[in-house]
């Protein structure tokens, strides 16, 4: 089970307990519960507990607090450390043995939720859904209804996007989409590099063109940094809107500094994809860690004419960047000094050394030294491939594995031409043999314009809650968009027919395999992103060796951060 899901359990418990102890004379307030709720909440938010701040979180008179607190010491479930050099003070954490008996309580509980509600398979399997998903929604999901109230056809209502599926979608239909919110819609589709130019363009001008934008998730950091888009958290409040039904990740990989910025409406996860044919006849099981990776690749490679073990995204600039820091958290490392917060790296508080980049740990280097020795059966094209560039090799068959945004993977599932139709398996990344099974979310999420008039505003919010909505979602998937970033479109069971990769996507974010830390969203990611692109690309060519490339952008992306006041 997820951190998450367990964090999501223990506010359903709550909330639950608030009602029957508070709002009914049914029960009254228990501290046990309460000291152990508290503590395991901001165990799992890595966050320090105070005996005080245990105690007042009992929500009993401070003498009963502290009876409870030393019993659960007593019995092994809480323990205390000092936290000065002089000993006068201390925290508590969670045992061992606590920690695992909330996680069995937290499992039972969720297995009891789904067989009464029907979310679990017959086997009744805590894992067939995610705690907090919109499940009891229709399982098929309707054709999309007009809105009740249209926006209105005052002005254009314009949406600055890129060239993916969704956008193209809602490019394409529309007449559909005027009807749909009562407006004459415009939808201005960008390639990548052009739209992030007209975003900070935009930004410049006294009042935005654009009523919505698609931002990048790693853009996040600096959009908000530099007031380009429009916090969401006071507007979600107002509109009482839940959250719980988008991928954790993607959610999460919208928002900085703990306020939302935005609602994911094109996630996709970054895996490894396989040509299961090829390794079915090679005898091969579909690579799990990097060694995995490796001996299928040098078996398979050149097994058949013009057959290579893998494309690589190895091209000058953000594609062999977005390869290095991707394949970096193989290895068990974010390219800056995060936060560690269990398996996972804290995104939420990222401040002074957090910022100082990591390129010159035994990570990184292995992190090189893996890319070099693929790149001894990559494709020959690979030095100069972008992300179509390798899925279209891949797609005709010149390459016997790649790794690919889900999303792209339209260019084989929904082609059957294509020599890969049909014969794709897909697994997260494979990871390094210390390190856990990370596969970085991308995508894009749809923001609000900062500095737009009430009434503009209004609209944009109505827009932008209308075509993330699962139904909506699910349009997009028939037309052509093999990704969700919710758990009840994920469900449909004509979603699920679209294409096996949006259902295995969904596992993997049920099992916490989704991360944003790879590629973190702060607002010097377009710069430490172009050192790693010149650097890593001279690398791969045998014209740097690792400890000078990997020493050149060390120092480089230091100079960035501390010419941005990072730290001294």
């Amino acid at each position: 089970m997820t951190r998450e899901e367990m964090l999501r359990i223990l506010s359903f418990v709550d909330a639950s307990r608030e009602f029957s102890e508070k709002r009914t004379c049914l029960s009254t307030v228990d501290a046990r519960w309460n000291i152990i709720s508290f503590v395991m909440r901001r165990h799992l938010e890595g966050k320090l507990v105070t005996v005080t701040s245990a105690a007042m979180a009992a929500e009993v008179p401070y003498g009963t607090a502290m009876r409870r607190i030393s019993e659960l010491i007593e019995q092994g479930l809480l323990h205390k450390r000092p936290k000065s050099r002089t000993g006068k003070s201390f925290s508590l954490h969670p045992t061992r043995s606590l920690i695992e008996e909330f996680e069995s309580f937290a499992m039972q509980l969720k297995s009891m939720v789904g067989e009464t509600f029907g979310f679990a398979s017959t086997e009744g399997k805590a894992d067939d859904f995610f705690f907090g998903g919109y499940y009891m929604a229709s399982r098929i999901l309707p054709y999309p209804s007009a809105m009740r109230e249209g926006v209105g056809y005052e002005r254009v209502f314009r949406i600055l996007s890129p060239m993916d599926p969704t956008f193209k979608t809602l490019s394409q239909f529309s007449c559909n989409l005027d009807e749909l919110c009562g407006t004459d819609v415009e939808i201005v589709n960008l390639p990548l590099d052009e739209l992030h130019e007209e975003i900070m363009r935009d930004a410049r001008q006294p009042v935005s063109r654009y009523d919505l934008m698609a931002v990048d998730l790693p853009w996040i950091g600096q959009l908000a940094e530099e007031g380009v888009i429009e916090p969401l958290d006071d507007i979600l409040r107002e509109a009482r809107y839940s959250t719980s039904d988008f991928h954790n990740a993607a959610l999460r990989g919208s928002a900085w500094r703990n306020v939302q910025y935005g609602l994911p409406i094109q996630p996709t996860a970054e895996l490894l994809f396989c040509r299961t044919d090829l390794f079915a006849e090679a005898g091969l099981e579909l690579p799990r860690s990097t060694d995995d990776l490796l001996q299928a690749a040098r078996k398979l490679h050149w097994s058949s004419f013009n057959l290579s073990g893998i494309v690589m995204n190895f091209g000058r600039g953000l594609p062999v960047a977005h390869t290095f820091v991707q394949t970096l958290a193989d290895f068990g490392q974010p390219v800056i000094d995060l936060k560690r917060l269990g398996t996972e790296f804290d995104l939420s508080d990222i401040t002074g050394e957090n910022f100082r980049p990591m390129l010159h740990t035994e990570a990184a280097r292995n992190a090189a030294e893996f890319l070099l020795e693929l790149s001894g059966y990559a494709h020959r094209e690979s030095l100069t491939c972008s992300w179509d560039k390798r899925i279209r090799l891949f797609s005709e068959g010149h390459a016997a594995m790649t790794y690919g945004w889900s999303v792209r993977a339209a260019a084989f599932e929904l082609d059957d031409r294509a020599p890969a139709h049909g014969k794709v398996g897909y697994v997260p990344h494979p990871h390094a043999p210390d390190a856990q099974s990370v596969s970085p979310i991308g995508g894009f999420s749809l923001a609000v314009p900062s500095g737009l008039p009430a009434r503009r505003k209004a609209a944009s919010w109505k827009v932008m809650e209308y075509l993330t909505r699962p139904e909506l979602l699910k349009w997009y998937v028939m037309n052509g968009n093999l990704t969700s970033p919710r758990f009840s479109t994920s469900s449909d069971p004509e979603v699920q027919a679209a294409s096996p990769l949006i259902g295995a996507v969904d596992a993997l974010e049920r099992s916490g395999v989704l991360q944003a830390w790879p590629r973190p969203a702060i607002p010097e990611i377009t710069g430490v992103l172009a050192v790693l692109g010149e650097e890593i690309h001279a690398m791969l060519r045998r014209d740097r060796p690792v400890e000078t490339a990997l020493g050149n952008a060390q120092n480089r992306v230091d100079a960035i951060m501390i010419a941005n006041g990072r730290y001294a």
